[in-house]
């Protein structure tokens, strides 16, 4: 089972950050974060991968949530955080693998649920927004 940790980092208004991925092989909206390194905390790999992904620092707030789900055959396990930003501003760190980013509401994310990744779509059945 591969483990997974993101962060769901709110604007002002309340709206979610989302990272458009496009890398030939995912074509989607999903929640900043990734894979748990062996000897990693659920937390300290969530603060990693935000760093990795959007140059920023963030803290956490508090665990939101878990599932686990298959996708594309792997079994997953995902840990979503809340957390805020810290230092810096969000911007595309990886263009080889995301080339957008965008804050939407909870509403804005249900009506585009299917160009949700599945972890985003988990996050939306899982969390009460």
């Amino acid at each position: 089972m591969i483990e997974l940790a993101g962060c769901i980092i709110k604007d002002e208004q309340g709206r979610i950050l989302l990272m458009h991925r496009n890398d030939g092989r995912y074509d989607h909206w999903e929640i900043p974060g990734g894979k748990i390194e062996p000897d990693e905390s659920p937390e300290a790999a969530a603060v990693r991968e935000i760093k990795e992904e959007l140059d920023i620092k963030v803290e956490i707030q508090e665990k939101l949530g878990e599932k686990k789900f298959i996708d594309r055959g792997q079994k997953l396990h995902y840990t979503w955080f809340s957390a805020k930003i810290t230092d810096g501003e969000s911007k595309v760190a990886e263009p080889q693998k995301f080339d957008d980013l965008h804050y939407f509401s909870p509403t804005e994310m249900k009506k585009m649920f299917d160009n949700l990744s599945l972890g985003a779509q988990n996050y939306l059945d899982v969390i009460t927004l």
